[in-house]
C-alpha cells in the first residue's frame, strides 16, 4: 500500500527470500495490492517489496524489507507493507582512489545530510524497513537488482555516502577505507516520484581524491616547516613540493573539465612523493642529524684548541680561549645543526661536555703526563714541527691583514663547497637498457618484484592481483593486456599434481596459465606446438602437454586425461587439445628477456630457494581456470605478469610513469627492437660541481700571497740558515703557514657554511641542494681548505728551500756510504745525555738482573771491534729511603780515528714505598766532540740486552 495515500498498488514485485536455501522466489501483487505464497514449516524468511511503473524512468516506491519470520505447520503469516514513494539515482563511471589498488565491490548509504544517518520515512507502521544500502549489500543480490541503482525516498533531501575497503599500493598490504559523498555537486538530491537521475561516481571520487591528496600535501608542507625551524634545509623537498603542488592543481581543472581519468593519473606521482619521497628523504635526514649528533661535538672541540693555539701563546689563554671559542661555537652549531635539536637535550649536554673535556685533557693535560725518552740522535724533521708551526703562526699575526685575507679565501671556499655543492641518493624512476637478446614483441610487461630496500621477501615475484586485469583493460589506451599465471606446489620437491590414466602417473611440477589468443601476441608459445591448436586452450578444461608427457602416458590430441591435485585427490578430467616440444618451450622467452617457465621451491645445501620447472614437468592451462574462485588450484597460483599493447605509442611514457609510481612494479618497455627497464630506486645526485671556479680562484690567491711572502722574507730566510734551519726545515715553515691558515679557514668556513643553510631557511631561498648533516663532512670542508692551502703553497716553499740550497747539490745523488760519512762530520756529541729506559724491574728481580746484566757485561769485555772495559756496580740508599744501584762501564768502538770511548752509568732507582726499579742511562763521550753515531750504537746495544732480559726473564727466575 502507498504509505501517503493508503492506496492499494497492483504489480508489485514480492521477494521471497529462502534464508536456509539461499533462494530467491518472486511474486506480484494483485490488482488489490494482495499477494499470498505457501511456503516450508520451519524455514526462516525475508520479504523485499517494491513497485516500479514502466511508465515512469525510474522507481516509483522505494524497496522495503521484512524482518526475519519462520512459519509453522498450519500457521498463517499476515504481512502488511506501507511503500514510500521513491526516485532513482543511476551510479556510472568508477571510483578513483590514489591510495588503493581498485576494488571489486561498494556500498552506497542513504543518509540526511543533516545527521549523516538514514531518512526516518516509516510513515505508517508496519514490518518493515526502508532498504538504505545499495550497491553490493546483500539485499541488492537478494532482490535482483543492479548495484549501480540507489533508490531514494522522494520528495525528500538526502545524499548518498559511498563506502568501499581495498588494499594499499605500496607493501606491507594494509586495509584502506575508501569513502566519500554523492552529494548532487553540493546541492543534494530532492526528486519527485519516479524521477530518474545519474550521478558519476568518477566525480565524486576524483573530488574526493584530490581532496586526500591536498591534505596530505599540508601536513607534509607543514611537517616541513617544523623541521626547518629546527635547523633543517629542505629547499629541494620545498621545490618538489612546489612542483607538486601544480601538479595537483593541473589535476584539479582537468577533473573539473570531466577528464578524469587523466586528472586520475596526474595525481598518481604526485601522491607518490608527497607519501614516499618526501616521507623518506626527511626520515633519513632525521636518522642522519640524529646518528651524526654523537660525534658533531669533536668539530667545535678541536675548532675552539687549534682557534686557542692560533691566537695565544700562554697556556693559561690557550686554555680559557679554546672554553670560550668552544661554548661559542657550540651555541652557532646548536641553532644551525639539526641534529643538536633532534638529540636529548640532557643526552646531548653530557656528551658535549665528555667530548670538550677529553680533547682538552689530550691537548694540555696528556704532554705533560707523559714525557717521551730523550733519545740523542739528528733532528729529523717531527722534532722540530712544533717549532715550525709556533714560527708559522707567529708569522701570519705578524702580517696580519695579509693572513685574514688568506684566511677568508679560505673560509669561502668551505662555505661555498658546505652550502652549495650536493651529494646524495634520490628516490625516483631508475632506467636502464636490457641488452644481449631479441624481444618477441613491442609492448609493456609488468611485474611486482620485490623492491631493493624490502626485507623478508623471498619469492622472486609477488603476486598481482586478478582485479588489476580489469582496470588495464578499462584504460582507452590499452588495446591488450595478456596475464601470464604461475602455479607450483607451496611445499619445497613436491610436485603441484600429477596426470594418471591407465595405471600410468605423470608428476607435474608447474602450471603456466595464458589467454590463449592474447598470449600468441606476446610470445612465440604457439611455435612450441606438435600437434594441436593453442586455441583450443579457450574450451573448459583444456590442457597443452609435454611430448614427454605424451609419451609416457600414451595420450594424444582429443584424449581425456585426469588430473589430481596433490594431496587433494582428484582436480577435474581435463582434454588434451595440444602437445608442446619441451626444448622449444624452455627457449621461450618474455618481453624482458626471462623465461615464461614458472617458478618452484627447492632445497639446494638445506636452504629452500627457487628455481625454474622443467619444461617437461609443466602443463598449460587457461589463465582463467587457475585463478576460479572456490577451486584449489587458486590458492596456489599468481599472476606473475601482465602484457600490455597500447593504441597511442605517444603514451608510453606516461602510462609508465604511472604504474611505477602508482603501483611500484618494475616495467619492461620493448620497442623498435631494444628494451628498457624502469623501476623505482635511489640514483647518486650530485650538484654544484661549480665550485671548481672558486677552488681556483683561491688556489691563485694563496699562491700569489705566499709568493710574495718569500720574496719579501729572503733575509729571513738566511737567518734561518745560520741558526740551523735546513732546506728542508725553512720549506716547512711555509707549509706549516698555509696548514695553519687552512685549519682556521676551514674551521671558520664550515661554521658559515651550516650557518648559511640556516639564514637560506629565514629568507625562504630555496635552491637544490642537500643539506649535509653527516659529521664527516666536517673533516672534509677542513682537509679541503688545508688541501687547497699547502697545493697553493707548494711551489712557494720550494722557492724559498732553494735561496739557501746550492743547485749543484740539488743535482748530485749521493751513496749510502757517504751520507753516513757526512752525517758523522756534521753531527758531533760534546756532553752527556740522559735517557729513560722503557724497562722497570721488581725489588725481588734486581738480584737476578744484576747477576745477568754483570754476565753480559764480562762477555763483552772480550769482543775485539766492540768491547766493555771498566765494569763496576755500586749501591747506595739516600736519606728518604731511596734505593739506588748504578751499573757503570765504558763501552769502546774501535773506528776510522782508533778507539773511541762512551762512558756510561745505568742507574736503577727505587723509591720509597715502590716496588719497582726505573732505569735511566746517562752517556758521554770519553773525549769531546766525537760522532753522534757512536752514541746511537752504544745506547741501541744496551736496548738490546735490556730487550734480552725482558724475554728471558721468566726462564732465569724460574730457574733459579
Amino acid at each position: 500500500m502507498d504509505a501517503l495515500t493508503g492506496k492499494s498498488i497492483p504489480d508489485a514485485k514480492v521477494v521471497i527470500w529462502d534464508v536456509y536455501a539461499y533462494k530467491r522466489t518472486v511474486i506480484e501483487t494483485d490488482a488489490e495490492g494482495k499477494y499470498s505464497f505457501n511456503v516450508a514449516p520451519g524455514n526462516a524468511y525475508i520479504l523485499y517489496i517494491y513497485s516500479d511503473n514502466e511508465e515512469t524512468e525510474g522507481f516509483d516506491y522505494v524497496p522495503k524489507k521484512s524482518y526475519t519470520f519462520t512459519v509453522r505447520t498450519g500457521e498463517t503469516v499476515n504481512l502488511t507493507c506501507y511503500l514510500v514513494p521513491g526516485a532513482s539515482v543511476l551510479l556510472t563511471g568508477r571510483i578513483y582512489d590514489v591510495r588503493s589498488r581498485p576494488a571489486r565491490m561498494y556500498f552506497v548509504e542513504v543518509i540526511d545530510p543533516l545527521t549523516g544517518n538514514p531518512p526516518m520515512q516509516n510513515l505508517r507502521p508496519d514490518n518493515f524497513s526502508l532498504i538504505s544500502s545499495w550497491g553490493d549489500s546483500p539485499d541488492v543480490k537478494r532482490m535482483g537488482l543492479s548495484r549501480e541503482l540507489v533508490v531514494i525516498p522522494a520528495g525528500v533531501t538526502v545524499d548518498l555516502k559511498v563506502w568501499t575497503k581495498s588494499l594499499t599500493i605500496r607493501r606491507p598490504l594494509r586495509p584502506v577505507d575508501i569513502e566519500f559523498l554523492v552529494d548532487n555537486k553540493g546541492s543534494h538530491y530532492h526528486l519527485s516520484q519516479g524521477e530518474v537521475v545519474e550521478a558519476d561516481l568518477s566525480w565524486y571520487s576524483l573530488r574526493e581524491t584530490i581532496k586526500i591528496v591536498r591534505a596530505y600535501w599540508d601536513e607534509t608542507w607543514e611537517n616541513l616547516g617544523s623541521m626547518e625551524s629546527m635547523g633543517f634545509y629542505l629547499g629541494d623537498l620545498k621545490g618538489v613540493m612546489r612542483s607538486v603542488r601544480r601538479e595537483i592543481e593541473a589535476a584539479e581543472e582537468l577533473w573539473t573539465q570531466g577528464k578524469f581519468l587523466e586528472a586520475f593519473n596526474t595525481l598518481i606521482e604526485p601522491y607518490w612523493v608527497i607519501t614516499v619521497k618526501v616521507v623518506y628523504e626527511t626520515s633519513r635526514m632525521w636518522m642522519i642529524a640524529e646518528s651524526s649528533a654523537v660525534f658533531m661535538p669533536l668539530f667545535p672541540a678541536f675548532f675552539a684548541i687549534t682557534m686557542g693555539f692560533f691566537l695565544f701563546e700562554d697556556t693559561k689563554k690557550k686554555i680559557l680561549s679554546s672554553c670560550i671559542f668552544y661554548m661559542a661555537s657550540f651555541a652557532l652549531l646548536y641553532y644551525v645543526y639539526p641534529g643538536f635539536q633532534v638529540v636529548e637535550k640532557s643526552r646531548l649536554l653530557l656528551i658535549s661536555s665528555s667530548v670538550f673535556i677529553s680533547v682538552l685533557f689530550t691537548v694540555f693535560g696528556l704532554p705533560r703526563m707523559i714525557k717521551e725518552p730523550d733519545v740523542p740522535s739528528a733532528y729529523p724533521l717531527r722534532a722540530v714541527l712544533s717549532v715550525v708551526f709556533s714560527m708559522s703562526k707567529r708569522n701570519i699575526k705578524r702580517r696580519l691583514s695579509r693572513g685574514i685575507l688568506t684566511i677568508t679565501s679560505l673560509a669561502i671556499l668551505v662555505l661555498a663547497f658546505t652550502a652549495f655543492t650536493s651529494f646524495g641518493k634520490a628516490l625516483g624512476i631508475l632506467t636502464e637498457p636490457v641488452t644481449g637478446f631479441h624481444p618477441p614483441s613491442s609492448g609493456i610487461l609488468i611485474k611486482n618484484l620485490p623492491l631493493p630496500w624490502e626485507e623478508g621477501i623471498e619469492e622472486p615475484y609477488i603476486r598481482i592481483v586478478p582485479e588489476e586485469v580489469d582496470a588495464y583493460r578499462e584504460h582507452p589506451n590499452v588495446v591488450l593486456v595478456s596475464p601470464l599465471v604461475w602455479a607450483s606446489a607451496p611445499e619445497p620437491d613436491q610436485p603441484i599434481g600429477s596426470l594418471r590414466i591407465r595405471d600410468q602417473e605423470f608428476e607435474v611440477f608447474g602450471i603456466l596459465g595464458i589467454d590463449p589468443s592474447l598470449e600468441v601476441k606476446v610470445t612465440d608459445i604457439s611455435q612450441t606446438l606438435i600437434s594441436g591448436n593453442i586455441s583450443d586452450l579457450e574450451s573448459p578444461g583444456g590442457v597443452l602437454i609435454s611430448q614427454e608427457a605424451a609419451d609416457h602416458l600414451g595420450v594424444e590430441v582429443g584424449d581425456i586425461l585426469p588430473f589430481y591435485l596433490r594431496s587433494l585427490g582428484l582436480y577435474k578430467n581435463l582434454t588434451v587439445v595440444g602437445v608442446i616440444d619441451s626444448a622449444s618451450l624452455s627457449r621461450v622467452i618474455d618481453i624482458n628477456g626471462e623465461s615464461i617457465l614458472p617458478f618452484r621451491k627447492v632445497t639446494r645445501e638445506g636452504q629452500v630457494t627457487y628455481a625454474r620447472v622443467e619444461a617437461s614437468r609443466v602443463i598449460i592451462l587457461n589463465w582463467t581456470a587457475l585463478l576460479e574462485k572456490g577451486q584449489p588450484l587458486a590458492d596456489m597460483s599468481a599472476i606473475s605478469r601482465l602484457a600490455i599493447q597500447l593504441s597511442d605509442q605517444g603514451y608510453v611514457k606516461e602510462f609508465v610513469r604511472g604504474i611505477v609510481f602508482s603501483r611500484e612494479y618494475t616495467v619492461w618497455v620493448s620497442a623498435n627492437g631494444q628494451v628498457r627497464k624502469f623501476y623505482l630506486g635511489e640514483a647518486v645526485e650530485m650538484g654544484g660541481l661549480a665550485i671548481v671556479v672558486p677552488l681556483l680562484i683561491v688556489l691563485l690567491n694563496v699562491g700569489l700571497v705566499m709568493l710574495s711572502v718569500v720574496n719579501e722574507r729572503t733575509r729571513e730566510i738566511f737567518i734561518l740558515t745560520c741558526v740551523g734551519f735546513n732546506p728542508t726545515h725553512i720549506a716547512s715553515l711555509f707549509l706549516a703557514e698555509s696548514i695553519v691558515m687552512g685549519l682556521v679557514g676551514g674551521g671558520i668556513g664550515y661554521l658559515l657554511g651550516l650557518s648559511t643553510y640556516r639564514l637560506m631557511s629565514l629568507f625562504s631561498i630555496d635552491i637544490v641542494v642537500r643539506q649535509k648533516l653527516e659529521w664527516y663532512w666536517s673533516v672534509i670542508g677542513v682537509l679541503l681548505s688545508v688541501g687547497a692551502a699547502v697545493l697553493s703553497a707548494v711551489r712557494p716553499a720550494t722557492r724559498a728551500s732553494m735561496k739557501v740550497t746550492p743547485s749543484i747539490v740539488k743535482k748530485v745523488k749521493l751513496s749510502e756510504k757517504e751520507k753516513a760519512k757526512r752525517e758523522e762530520e756534521i753531527w758531533r756529541i760534546y756532553q752527556s745525555q740522559r735517557i729513560t729506559m722503557p724497562v722497570k724491574i721488581k725489588d725481588r728481580e734486581m738480584v737476578f738482573f744484576s747477576s745477568f746484566f754483570s754476565t753480559r757485561m764480562r762477555e763483552m769485555a772480550r769482543g775485539i771491534y766492540e768491547k766493555v772495559r771498566d765494569y763496576g756496580e755500586s749501591e747506595v740508599k739516600t736519606p728518604e729511603g731511596d734505593l739506588i744501584k748504578r751499573f757503570n762501564f765504558k763501552y769502546v768502538i774501535l773506528g776510522e780515528p782508533g778507539e773511541i770511548a762512551i762512558i756510561n752509568e745505568l742507574t736503577a732507582t727505587k723509591k720509597s714505598g715502590s716496588e719497582y726499579y726505573f732505569l735511566t742511562l746517562e752517556s758521554k763521550p770519553e773525549k769531546p766532540g766525537i760522532p753522534g753515531t757512536y752514541l746511537d750504537r752504544t745506547i741501541r746495544v744496551l736496548r738490546d740486552l735490556l730487550a734480552e732480559w725482558e724475554r728471558e726473564r721468566e726462564k732465569i727466575l724460574g730457574e733459579t
